[in-house]
């Protein structure tokens, strides 16, 4: 917002006809936008998961019915972090068991523990999330910058609070920031509380 008033600041102080010159200027940038949202949905339609990640933020958080076809496109063409966020939001979402697999098994190959478990905890070896906090990270620029801090997250069925099996669980481990957790459901849990904690802020 500060810098279109810097613009229209700047505009009104060295034109010549300054309310002429706004109001082309303002059909300009509708025209942009219109062209920019047909060539968004050209490119979902051959299959770009880039678009198909642009187009499934808004679908999923401004939805009158929030929809995950489109994250799920992406997620499925190995975008990180498309892949993040539609874990996430299957696990939000608490819709079954085979969500959950779905999500643990998307989280499980961004940290690349793919093939190393089924459900549960991976042995005695402790789960980290370095992965997903730069996914996180990246997730919530793309939300914040398509939605314009106008985020609301769509209401969901209450999972509860799991106690944790093991400890040590939840600590941050050395300087680098990433935490180490007991097993796949309290990593989930807890990417989901920042996850939602940074985009409400």
């Amino acid at each position: 917002m500060e810098l279109l008033n810097m613009i229209t600041i700047h505009l009104a102080a060295t034109l010549d006809q300054p309310m002429e010159d706004l109001g082309r200027l303002r059909a300009t940038c509708m025209v942009r936008r219109r062209v920019y949202y047909s060539l968004l949905c050209l490119l979902v339609d051959v299959g770009n998961t880039e678009a198909s990640l642009l187009t499934g933020i808004p679908d999923f958080f401004r939805g009158y019915q929030p929809s995950l076809d489109q994250l799920s496109h992406a997620a499925a063409g190995r975008l990180n972090v498309a892949a993040y966020l539609y874990a996430l939001t299957l696990y939000r979402n608490a819709s079954g068991t085979a969500d959950d697999d779905m999500a643990k098994m998307y989280i499980r190959r961004l940290e690349g523990e793919e093939g190393k478990a089924g459900s549960g905890s991976i042995g005695k070896k402790m789960l980290h999330n370095l992965v997903c906090r730069e996914c996180r990270e990246d997730v919530v620029y793309l939300v914040v910058r398509i939605l314009w801090n106008n985020v609301a997250l769509p209401p969901t069925p209450g999972r509860g609070e799991l106690p944790c099996d093991g400890g040590g669980c939840g600590f941050p481990n050395g300087w680098g920031g990433d935490t180490l957790f007991c097993n796949e459901d309290c990593r989930l849990r807890h990417e989901l509380a920042v996850f939602e904690q940074r985009i409400v802020d």
